[in-house]
């Protein structure tokens, strides 16, 4: 559920608590009937009380129709863990040192100035889990985009597969932005 939903289902359960509320005091006769009664008849003849039904009926039918909405794969990002089925047993790999290594892997490629990675895991009980992972690029005009992002998907999908032994993902590579002008690389001193 998200954060709007949550949002609404709060305000649905502070509604429906102060009505409760209310309604203990009427059974136990707190409010005397004439007020009592004054009250629902200036409420019944303003405008406000049927909008704020209708809102409240909008709020009902969406949350029960979130209630019947599942997901059949579930998406986990990076602080997660991947299994990976080795020769010998399992092995827990988290998703933050498969994105770090990709990261580096394509900042390596000649012609790639920044690189920033997305990780997700979809979780699926048939299929297995998936690794997905989406490239940004921030690149410069020395090389043809099409070689770089083709070299970026290339040497990504060796580690894994090779390296990591995951056989199933898919590598996503997108230009963000392409820079002008020659990259100077300053000698650090030590």
């Amino acid at each position: 559920m998200g954060f709007f939903n949550r949002f609404l289902l709060f305000l649905y359960a502070l509604f429906f608590g102060v009505v409760s509320l209310g309604v203990i005091l009427l059974v136990f006769n707190v409010v005397p009937e004439r007020v009592l009664l004054n009250e629902y008849q200036f409420a019944v003849t303003q405008w406000q009380t049927g909008a704020v039904a209708g809102v409240v009926l909008l709020i009902s039918i969406h949350l029960m129709f979130c209630s019947f909405g599942g997901k059949s794969s579930k998406e986990t990002t990076s602080g997660d863990i991947m299994l990976i089925h080795g020769t010998e047993g399992d092995v827990n790999v988290s998703i933050n040192a498969l994105k770090g290594m990709v990261e580096r892997i394509a900042a390596g490629v000649r012609g790639v100035r920044e690189a920033k990675v997305k990780a997700t895991v979809k979780r699926d009980k048939e299929k297995g889990d998936s690794l997905g992972l989406d490239v940004k690029l921030e690149v410069g005009q020395e090389r043809s985009i099409a070689n770089i992002s083709d070299d970026v998907r290339t040497q990504s999908s060796k580690y894994l597969t090779d390296i990591a032994c995951i056989s199933n993902f898919d590598v996503v590579v997108s230009v963000q932005s392409i820079s002008s002008g020659v990259v100077v690389k300053k000698r650090r001193l030590k």
